[in-house]
């Protein structure tokens, strides 16, 4: 087993960077072991946040938040990644991935990390042996090196490291390193196995290879048949990789150092990936989170209550301050919260003035930095209004001799009025009358030769050819000059400093606004829903997914209470990962008459825990389903009513379609009117199985099919297929527990046409959802 732990390192981080592991392994009380806990109890419940324990040696105050004494200080501390793996080897080699797979081109590096300054691939020529090796092109002057962690050692023993390597001619040679310990290539030309002899001082360590030197452009050095052993010399190479297994990613909750005596430990508890997305801030409107995804220099979505007086900026950057309040001539008003708003925005700003040159306009300042950026004409601009009154200002820019302003004329064209030292510029643009009441979207462009979008359409270019620089003063609800005042809708303005967003993504907020992206996929909602959050790196889907998605656009709670709501309309399961930072939606459809990876005879089980029952706890037999804007409907069986009395849920889907609501219904009524004997618990001494057995323990995971045979003659039958919903697991010194929350794997079997199983009728002849 190995424990490591990213000191300085955030979760957002693991999931967007590489991330520098330490391993702590040697200071895990193996006695207590690590415990973990993963998945749901049962199919019928939600998957809940995952769960270690361990025991960690604090004898010299290593984990002591804020002792400055700690090779990791300052980062022990909340929150602080975690991972938990378990190492196997088949053969002698400790590494995971020896021969660089058997691919093709760009395949077979996994596992395998470079930093800057260094080009890997593979190649199917020269190789050691096998079908591929790594090819490492070194930038001239680099000092970056390619490397892989290598799992299952023992700290103290000795330990060889060996990999041979091809230099061309003329090129700089290479150093394989451990620690501290090196060896240095002296032949070029062909193939030379490096060999270097190093005596562990952790559980995990890192093989890497380097430049022995500064090289030159285009210095390149090949790499095949990479080994570790145990021992003071390279054995023969064996290409049967070690293996890595996940057990836990999370993150650490406290770090509670305790004493008996002079004797002090740490009680570490960490929380997976669950923790981050249940802890995150609610969501605002996805038309608001779709602006502060592309990082705007920015943002004033104008959502404020209706008491408000003024409006702040939401990009989380210190150059934008709030928008406030300035009169014109005299009345007018702005009512916060009064307008016409995007989809599932709760509030925006309805401005009535007492004609065009008196009342209320909005006008802040951007800051230095936004003004800055700007010279570079790299800016964009994006915003939402509503009016019916036709020559009349939204918003302006501006700074000493330079100014551009968007506006309506008086037919309702859109027109840009620019300057920037010499004459006033202007443009306008297209030929419809935006004054017609509704909401339009607005796009500018300053970097792509200032073009104009409306609704997501290229409308025309505005600006002509001026520079707009140094523009830090806003105005909203007026022009520049605080002239011309709206009488309508603005909001929801997002500007970006930042020529590498892209137009296209800002033109796309017309769709998130006008529908929500109201039918697409629970993949790209979960997608969309995790970018919030992180760069969407965070979000896997694995299997099928079909079903529209019914918008989401007003959000308003957790990332992970969203993407619940994706697993229950799909009926599918949503996990963390247990190898990196993320999370995984699991298709329905992966559970469908599926094939048992895994055999397991009774006597072989640690018997004391197994547990089968045949109870009401998921009896279901009037089901009553909606979706949002459509029909509630019921759904009953008449028999299993009639046997057991009423056992009603009610089940509301975020579909499109109340067929698909219909069909859910049923599915869920036909699985659970009158369910079969279960196993519901399987619990397996893990570690003293054969080795193939314990790997494929190992990659046991949610929805995972096991058949359990031999059972004793009071079981309902002699053998059980159950499918695995969770798990709780304690890893010691040579002991490896496991005990798996289990379904009956009958329950998800469908109907196959002229299948002689799956095709019987009144018994398997169910129409799957």
């Amino acid at each position: 087993m190995a424990v490591e732990a990213a000191f300085g390192y955030t979760v957002a981080q693991a999931v967007t960077s590489v991330v520098e592991w330490t391993d702590i392994t040697r200071y895990v009380d193996m006695v207590t072991g690590v415990s973990i806990t993963r998945g749901a109890s049962d199919e019928i419940s939600e998957v809940q946040p995952g769960t270690a324990s361990l025991t960690l040696d604090n004898t010299y105050g290593f984990f002591t938040p804020g002792h400055s004494g700690s090779p990791f200080w300052p980062h022990v501390g909340k929150n602080v990644p975690v991972r938990v793996s378990v190492a196997t080897r088949e053969g002698p080699n400790h590494v995971t991935n020896p021969g660089f797979g058997s691919g093709g081109e760009g395949e077979g590096l996994d596992t395998w990390q470079w930093t800057p300054g260094v080009e890997a691939g593979t190649v199917a020529s020269p190789v050691q042996s096998g079908a591929r090796a790594a090819r490492i092109t070194w930038a001239p002057a680099a000092t970056g090196v390619m490397w892989t962690r290598v799992y299952g050692l023992t700290v103290g023993a000795v330990y060889t490291a060996s990999a041979y390597v091809h230099v061309l001619a003329g090129d700089i040679a290479v150093r394989l390193r451990v620690g501290w310990d090196t060896a240095t290539s002296a032949v070029t030309g062909s193939y030379v196995r490096l060999a270097v002899t190093f005596t562990a001082i952790d559980v995990v360590m890192t093989l890497q290879v380097e430049p022995a030197g500064t090289p030159t452009a285009g210095d390149q050095v090949y790499v095949d048949s990479v080994q570790v052993n145990e021992g003071a010399a390279a054995l023969p190479y064996s290409a049967t990789p070690a293996q890595v297994s996940g057990r836990f990613w999370g993150m650490v909750n406290q770090w509670p150092v305790q004493w008996s005596g002079l004797h002090a430990t740490v009680q570490v508890a960490a929380t997976d990936v669950f923790k981050s997305l249940s802890r995150t801030e609610a969501l605002r409107p996805m038309v608001t989170e779709e602006i502060l995804r592309q990082d705007p220099a920015a943002c004033y979505p104008l959502d404020e209550d209706a008491d408000a007086t003024s409006a702040g900026d939401a990009s989380g950057n210190p150059g934008p301050g709030p928008l406030t309040l300035l009169q014109a001539g005299s009345g007018g008003t702005v009512e916060f919260a009064g307008g016409k708003t995007p989809l599932g925005v709760s509030g925006a700003p309805l401005f009535t003035p007492a004609s065009a040159s008196s009342g209320l306009f909005l006008r802040g300042d951007l800051g230095s930095d936004f003004a800055d950026a700007m010279v570079t004409q790299s800016w964009k601009l994006q915003l939402w209004f509503a009016t019916s009154t036709a020559g009349r200002g939204i918003l302006g820019l501006s700074a000493v001799g330079s100014y551009i302003a968007f506006s309506l004329n008086g037919s309702g064209y859109l027109t840009v009025v620019s300057r920037s030292g010499g004459a006033e510029n202007v443009a306008t643009l297209g030929s419809t009358n935006l004054a017609n009441g509704k909401l339009h979207h607005l796009v500018y462009d300053e970097a792509g030769g200032q073009s104009v979008y409306i609704d997501g359409a290229f409308v025309g270019s505005g600006g002509g050819t001026a520079i707009m620089s140094d523009l830090a003063r806003i105005t909203v609800g007026a022009t520049n000059f605080g002239t011309d005042l709206w009488a309508g809708t603005v909001c929801q303005i997002g500007l970006y400093a930042d020529a590498a967003v892209a137009t296209s993504e800002l033109t796309a907020h017309w769709v998130t606004g006008t529908t929500g992206h109201r039918g697409e996929t629970a993949v790209d909602r979960g997608y969309r829903i995790c970018s919030y959050v992180s760069d969407g790196g965070l979000f896997a889907a694995v299997g099928d997914f079909t079903t529209g998605i019914a918008e989401q656009a007003a959000l308003g709670r957790t990332p992970l209470e969203h993407l619940r709501d994706l697993a229950t309309a799909e009926a599918a399961r949503l996990y963390a990962r247990r190898d990196t930072a993320g999370v995984i939606l699991q298709s329905r459809t992966l559970r469908y008459n599926p094939t048992p990876a895994l055999t397991l005879e009774y006597a072989d089980l640690e018997t004391s825990a197994v547990h089968a029952a045949d109870d009401d706890q998921k009896l279901v037999n009037t089901v009553i389903a909606s979706r949002p804007g459509g029909a509630t409907q019921r759904v009953m069986d008449r028999a299993s009513r009639a046997e057991h009395g009423p056992y009603e849920q009610s089940i509301e889907l975020l579909v499109t379609s109340d067929a698909v609501v219909t069909d859910a219904a049923n599915w869920m009524v036909r699985r659970y009117a009158d369910p079969d004997p279960e196993l519901r618990e399987v619990p397996v001494e893990a570690y003293s199985m054969p080795l193939d057995v314990y790997r494929a323990l190992l990659a046991a995971d949610i929805s995972t099919v096991l058949t359990v045979t031999g059972l004793p003659p009071q079981a309902p039958a002699p053998t059980a297929t159950v499918t695995v919903e969770g798990y709780t697991e304690t890893i010691q010194q040579g002991r490896h527990q496991l005990a798996f929350h289990t379904s009956a794997t009958v329950t998800d079997t469908v109907w196959v046409l002229d299948d002689p199983v799956y095709s019987v009728l009144g018994q398997s002849t169910r129409l799957a959802y």
